[in-house]
């Protein structure tokens, strides 16, 4: 069978977290439809355990195939499959038109990249290496492309705020600027792949312990195609579940989904800022956010315009001040090129203190 040795690569702990969470996720999706009466509270509870799960194999493979093809190759990977659970909740929260979810959702996931997951890379890191570098010309990089994002939330805003644009023109402005914005990301892909940061082949390891690039590969597949099944499943009960527990949904869009989605960077950025390795570390929690920021958000916009869920990038005044906020703080951190305990520390400060005002938001 093909499992097989995907499974015999893995250590015997990681083995049975592997098998519970497949476990998870097929009791949730055959008994959901089989037993329509769970209370949704359970019904939420148990995707968003598997979400968790699936997310934590994701960052399983995917720091498996950093370790196969070096830290920038690997961050974009990383990014990309890290943010597969939460592209798919934000499509199916757009088809079911929760509109302001999605909006908070991705809000939630740049805010949370730049601060909760690089915050707590940082901290980590640095209590158990000290001083840790990275690249100061990357991070540079980074820091230009993050700013594009914040302009891109700003200036719509602005604009919706400040005249009398109709809502068609709003839908318009807002698909001009998603396409510029997922040039821009194509163009950052190209620039990265073409000027490699120094060390960054050296920064590859080759072992032959663990998965290989195929096993990481059939891993990051099937759990795309659970994480599908599971996110219409939870997007299903957000509702439900806002009214029972008393929660906003924007609150749940902002704060809880992003938290579920980012699972797979939040663990391997982690552990590998935890392995002194903080130059791959940063690439993944960076990349996640640009990603979000640069492609996911303008495609959720124009695949909004072709399935008939309009879509815009006006997003509430909060929103932009928080992206701007951690934008801002990110950079200055990261632009020296070192990193220390203590700024992880005012990272993850920031953020609960945004997450508290998200919280009372109502």
């Amino acid at each position: 069978m093909t499992t097989l040795p995907i499974f015999r690569a893995m250590s015997r702990p990681a083995r049975a977290a592997a098998t519970f969470v497949l476990a998870m996720a097929t009791v949730t999706i055959v008994g959901h439809p089989l037993n329509p009466d769970l209370p949704p509270t359970l019904i939420f509870g148990l995707s968003a355990l598997s979400i968790l799960g699936l997310a934590w194999l994701i960052g399983q493979a995917t720091e498996r195939l950093g370790e196969i093809t070096g830290p920038q190759v690997g961050g974009i990977l990383n990014a990309t499959f890290g943010n597969i659970a939460e592209l798919i909740i934000a499509f199916f929260a757009l088809q079911a038109g929760l509109i302001d979810v999605v909006k908070a959702s991705l809000t939630g996931s740049i805010i949370g990249n730049l601060l909760l997951v690089l915050g707590l890379s940082v901290l980590v890191g640095g209590l158990r290496n000290g001083r840790q570098t990275f690249s100061r010309e990357v991070a540079g990089s980074n820091a230009a492309l993050l700013v594009l994002a914040a302009i891109s939330l700003l200036i719509p805003a602005v604009l919706a705020f400040s005249s009398s644009t109709s809502g068609g023109r709003v839908i318009e402005d807002s698909v001009l600027v998603s396409v510029f914005l997922i040039v821009g990301y194509v163009l950052s892909l190209v620039y990265q792949f073409r000027n490699p940061p120094p060390g960054s082949e050296a920064d590859r390891e080759t072992d032959s312990d663990g998965w290989t690039g195929r096993e990481a590969a059939t891993v990051l597949v099937g759990a795309a195609v659970l994480l599908a099944i599971l996110s219409e499943i939870l997007v299903g009960a957000i509702e439900p579940v806002v009214e029972t527990v008393g929660l906003t949904t924007f609150f749940v869009g902002v704060i809880v989904l992003p938290v579920i989605g980012n699972l797979a960077e939040q663990l391997v950025a982690v552990q590998l800022a935890f392995k002194n390795r903080m130059q791959f570390s940063m690439a993944v929690s960076y990349g996640a956010s640009l990603q979000v920021a640069l492609f996911v958000a303008p495609a959720l916009v124009l695949l909004g315009v072709l399935t008939g869920h309009e879509m815009n990038l006006v997003f509430a005044p909060l929103e932009v001040a928080a992206v701007v906020a951690a934008v801002g703080i990110s950079a200055l951190i990261a632009l020296d090129g070192e990193s220390n305990w203590l700024e992880g520390a005012l990272l993850t400060i920031v953020y609960l203190i945004l997450a508290a005002a998200f919280f009372e938001l109502r």
